[in-house]
């Protein structure tokens, strides 16, 4: 009997490369461009701005990413929906996403990649 245990444990139970296995596709990829509304220049990129993406039901689940120079940027993400959440840098801390720009992006296939472009707004 305890033989029979030990038996099926063993080859029951998946290894753990085998449990991971389907990992990859349960990744998306949004990418996109990041526009601020300047006052004096009107739509113009926005280099290095800091975009968090909060995973919706999780406060903790957060990837925090930087566009690039040109204003691009790409992330790899988790199915599921998330909300986009960008605040000024410094003092004091507000929203900067234009009143027309969706707040909410959901991955839904890891074969094709989401085009998000986001909209902002300065501060006062």
């Amino acid at each position: 009997m305890v033989f029979l245990l030990f038996f099926v444990a063993i080859f029951a139970a998946p290894s753990s490369g085998q449990s991971d296995a389907g990992t990859y596709n349960r990744i998306g990829t949004i990418r996109g461009h990041v526009e601020i509304n300047n006052t004096e220049l009107g739509w113009v990129p926005s280099p290095g701005q800091y975009l968090v993406f909060q995973r919706v039901g999780c406060k903790k689940c957060l990837v925090g990413i930087n566009a690039d120079s040109k204003g691009d940027y790409k992330v790899s993400l988790g199915l599921g929906k998330y909300k986009l959440i960008v605040y000024q840098p410094t003092p004091p801390l507000e929203d900067m996403l234009a009143p027309s720009q969706a707040r909410y992006v959901e991955v839904c296939s890891a074969i094709e990649e989401i085009v998000f472009d986001i909209a902002l707004v300065p501060g006062p």
